[in-house]
């Protein structure tokens, strides 16, 4: 069991990679599949391989579907498995893997489309990669790989496995340890319902059992081929992205058409890629390292610069910016029956894609509204954001008294807290502060609700909100600093217009808070003040937050808060934000995340 407390992550230790669903073909060209992209399974795992021998890794770990032909085709599964040995014999440390459903066999599931684990399967696998599962230690880490496709199969393998699981963990006790295999134990509720890519009952109940009797640390599974997270119990549980293709029945999750040329969905190629984990002595972050789907023919050599990672948020000492989380952060949504791999089912799933972008930008802080309190899907996951080093904040108009002990019983996971008055009401709502402050112990942000009489026009009506302090706003910084300390005043909201100077408004914003021991949270706005007009010049937006992030490096009393994460493409204020509404990365997500790299 890992304890990350107050000590933070400790000592750095090693990294190691996790890499997934390779799907590697007979040869170049050959592929007994009917989409066309899974031709390119080869040559995607190449360039895997070419990446991680330019990072500094330790080992390797493969989470199974190394091949694509299923061991019933015999010579292709033969001739895969030498094609993916020639192209693994390039890496330049350890390799570690399990087997996945094409490589020994489907799981056991009634009118499934391909045959279960047998004992000619396991012995095809271990005829071409060796034990079907083991384990092996590394700097106090012990890894179980298990062969997950053995679970509820009612083979002696099924028995033999749980029987060498439970010494394994006996002998580790006291160690830290993590699980990885390829079929997922769920993937959106640890209750759900039987489907082709979770594990049925009895098998999940086991696999979940495990992880709460023996505190394991981390989880890893593939086949999904896409990119999730959860943690259930003490258990941190990833699900990896596919190197070779994305399994096109998720795309259903994502509000929007498919990129062109995707193959609706299945050539994704922004999906692709793979884990780089770094172990520390209390813990272990895992980034995304996005191939883009990349691809090397035998012989060649990458190109260009070795992609960057940013710090992970637990990491990130120095945060530069935040993001409001406008978007549904955590929508579950239901993939259809869809004649594919599931017929008769409908799957619930949840969108973690905004959640993955913040950890590659390296983002530390962000902006929830009080809405996502009440609601339980989100309600429960703002414990898993502090989790993983978010700094959460919270924001609403006016002083929700009967929403009190609600707030104070996720309090512990908040960071402070943004309210927005209208001015008038500022100094008798002193008691009601008070009472906010003392029922959560949330410092307060008050941001001040800007009415018609505020704006200049020219002669345009705009019906929308607008609030935050402006910089000539100093004699009411100057009312607000005589509150008493009972309201718990910690700061104040400003708003930092679209055509607004950047690095003038945010450091006359810490000019105007500093004299009087509060602290300015600046909004930047992407948005315009017109909302009938869009803003999608993504090099204007790169600009304005390149300056307010080197500004805010030099400012100890102001935070920056970016108002768009993904594109807003419909409704008012239309603009370009982090990610596309297909979740792909839009020039700003490698811009903060660039910055970040540098600010270490």
């Amino acid at each position: 069991m890992v304890n990350t407390g107050k000590a933070g992550l400790g000592r750095f230790v090693y990294s190691f990679a996790v890499i997934s669903d390779t799907h590697v073909n007979p040869d170049e060209d050959r592929c007994n599949s009917p989409f066309p992209v899974n031709a390119r399974a080869n040559r995607r795992f190449r360039f895997v391989v070419a990446d991680i021998n330019r990072r500094e890794v330790d080992f390797v770990v493969h989470l199974g579907d190394l091949l694509h032909p299923v061991p019933e085709t015999g010579e292709l599964f033969a001739q895969a498995a030498e094609a993916y040995r020639a192209i693994v014999s390039d890496l330049t440390m350890p390799i570690h893997v399990l087997p996945g459903n094409h490589d020994i066999g489907d799981t056991p599931i009634s009118g499934g489309p391909a045959s279960p684990t047998t004992p000619k399967m396991i012995e095809a696998w271990e005829k071409e990669f060796g034990a079907q599962y083991h384990s092996f230690e590394k700097g106090g880490v012990r890894f179980l790989l298990l062969n997950a496709q053995l679970i509820n199969s009612g083979l002696q393998d099924e028995a033999d496995q749980r029987r060498w699981v439970d010494n394994e963990l006996a002998a580790a006790q006291g160690q830290r340890v993590m699980l990885m295999l390829h079929h997922p134990a769920y993937l959106c509720y640890p209750d759900e319902l039987d489907h082709y890519d979770n594990t049925d009952q009895p098998g999940r109940g086991w696999l979940l059992g495990l992880l709460e009797k023996h505190g394991i640390e981390a989880m890893f599974s593939g086949h999904a081929h896409n990119f999730w997270y959860d943690r259930y119990s003490e258990t941190d549980y990833y699900l990896a992205p596919a190197t070779s293709f994305v399994r096109q029945d998720y795309s259903e999750m994502l509000r929007a058409i498919p990129p062109e040329g995707s193959e609706f969905g299945r050539n994704d190629a922004a999906k692709l890629g793979y884990f780089l984990v770094s172990v520390y002595e209390n813990g272990h972050v895992t980034k995304f390292v996005r191939t883009n789907g990349a691809e090397l023919a035998p012989g060649e050599k990458p190109t260009g610069d070795l992609q960057p990672l940013a710090p992970d948020p637990r990491e990130n000492t120095r945060p530069l910016i935040g993001f409001d989380l406008r978007k549904n952060w955590a929508e579950i949504s239901e993939v259809p029956p869809s004649g594919g791999l599931d017929e008769f089912d409908r799957k619930p799933v949840r969108n973690d894609y905004h959640l993955l972008a913040l950890q590659e930008m390296g983002i530390r802080d962000v902006r929830l509204p009080l809405h996502d309190l009440l609601d339980p899907v989100r309600r429960a996951r703002i414990g898993l954001l502090k989790h993983l080093g978010f700094r959460i904040t919270l924001f609403g108009y006016s002083i929700p008294e009967n929403h009190l002990n609600l707030i104070a019983s996720v309090a512990d996971n908040l960071f402070d807290w943004e309210i927005t008055l209208n001015w008038r009401d500022v100094e008798g709502s002193v008691d009601a502060l008070s009472k906010a402050y003392e029922k959560t112990g949330l410092p307060i942000y008050i941001s001040r609700m800007r009415t018609k009489e505020d704006i200049k026009a020219d002669g345009t009506y705009f019906h929308v909100i607008n609030h935050g302090f402006d910089t000539q706003d100093r004699h009411q910084i100057e009312i607000l600093a005589t509150l008493p300390n009972s309201c718990g005043l910690a700061g104040a909201v400003f708003r930092l217009g679209n055509t607004e100077p950047v690095a003038d408004r945010l450091e006359a914003a810490d000019r105007v808070v500093t004299p009087h021991g509060l602290k300015a949270s600046v909004h930047l706005r992407v948005a315009g003040d017109n909302p009938a007009i869009p803003h999608r010049d993504d090099d204007a937006t790169n600009a304005r937050v390149l300056e307010a992030m080197g500004t805010s490096a030099m400012l100890k009393n102001t935070r920056v808060f970016c108002d768009t994460l993904a594109d807003v493409d419909r409704g008012y204020f239309v603009r370009n934000g982090a990610i596309d509404r297909y979740n792909n990365p839009r020039p700003l997500l490698e811009t903060v995340r660039a910055r970040h790299v540098g600010n270490k």
